[in-house]
């Protein structure tokens, strides 16, 4: 390993070796200009932040490093707020036009009791080279509602290394939707705190390689709180030499009596050059919970092949139709017409 090489999404608990799942090595791509963002949300709900503490200070992210540069040297950072009982809708768009990206954006979202939020996360562009840092952290106070939609359609040259931290008081609900279909290189790292009685927690990720992208995803959830609840769906398909790694852990700690959580990955194989690692993990260490957790990877079902071509769609036809039918109820969640049709745009020039 040379000096610019560090250690990505590290297991909470590793594994054996030999598996080469305890973390990925990679470096950190130059870039030196920030993105364009464009905030829409109403007057009062978003302003400058001004902070460098993390919300959890031993939160370490995809990476130590890369998590010290986005926490204290941010080119943009923003505080959400919305008051106790209030709704309200934010919207977040990157666009990354410049010819060495260098962006570390930072957003800090406080939910008081009772209250709900909507944000859309749109990461577009076609910057040369470079990498986009992105860090967010979400404090969902007693009974408060949080939702996070992304949809990531950055260049093909382009390095993602995204942080997100989130912690849930009682009865709090948190949702989290990722589209990924951009970018070369995608670090991912989910770390939820689930401390609250009767929180829950639902996350959906989708993604769609092909060339050499790499999609690394890492999820910890941990529980405290009782009858908490997690669940977690990744699946996606890969084309050309693309690879995923998804690591996702459910720890249930000492006081979460009735707790529940479950994770699933699910991998649609393209084509014989492809590579897909999953590991699933489940830790406890309290009694009366219920886990459960599910991989799975495989080729295109010949049958649904063999009903759509005698149907009088071509083989590439029929590919196109199974797998924007597996994505397609992800992007019909996100809510902008104009927004969805991009993505469906993305998704069929892969196949």
């Amino acid at each position: 390993m040379d000096n610019n090489t560090l250690l990505f999404n590290e297991l909470p608990r590793p594994t054996f070796r030999w598996l080469g799942m305890n973390h990925t090595e990679d470096s950190i791509q130059e870039g030196m200009e920030a993105a364009k963002i464009t905030v829409y949300a109403d007057e009062g709900v978003v302003s400058p932040l001004k902070t460098n503490d993390l919300m959890k200070a031993d939160y370490e992210g995809a990476n130590k490093t890369a998590l010290e540069e986005v926490a204290k040297h941010y080119t943009a950072g923003f505080h959400i707020l919305v008051p106790e009982g209030q709704t309200e809708k934010v919207e977040i768009v990157f666009d990354v036009q410049t010819m060495s990206l260098g962006d570390k954006t930072r957003v800090f979202i406080e939910a008081e009791k009772g209250a709900s939020l909507e944000l859309l996360y749109v990461l577009k562009g076609t910057a040369n080279k470079g990498h986009l840092n992105l860090l967010t952290e979400v404090n969902a106070q007693d009974n408060a509602k949080v939702s996070i939609k992304k949809v990531q359609l950055l260049g093909e040259s382009i390095q993602q290394i995204e942080h997100r931290y989130t912690k849930l008081a009682d009865k709090s609900q948190v949702t989290y939707m990722s589209l990924e279909l951009g970018g070369n290189d995608n670090i991912l790292n989910y770390q939820e705190d689930l401390d609250g009685a009767d929180c829950n927690f639902v996350q959906d990720i989708a993604y769609m390689g092909d060339k050499e992208q790499k999609f690394d995803i890492s999820a910890l959830m941990t529980h405290r709180g009782k009858r908490s609840n997690c669940d977690l769906h990744a699946l996606g398909a890969l084309n050309g030499h693309s690879k995923k790694t998804f690591r996702g852990t459910i720890d249930f700690l000492r006081g979460c009596s009735a707790a529940e959580g479950a994770e699933e990955d699910t991998c649609m194989l393209l084509t014989p050059n492809v590579h897909s690692n999953s590991l699933p993990l489940l830790l406890c260490k309290e009694d009366n919970v219920v886990g459960n957790h599910a991989a799975s990877a495989g080729q295109l079902d010949k049958s649904k092949l063999f009903y759509l071509m005698s149907r009088g769609f071509s083989e590439n036809e029929a590919k196109h139709i199974i797998v924007e039918s597996m994505l397609r109820p992800l992007i019909d969640r996100i809510g902008k017409e104009d927004l969805e049709e991009e993505a469906l745009a993305a998704v069929r020039a892969k196949i």
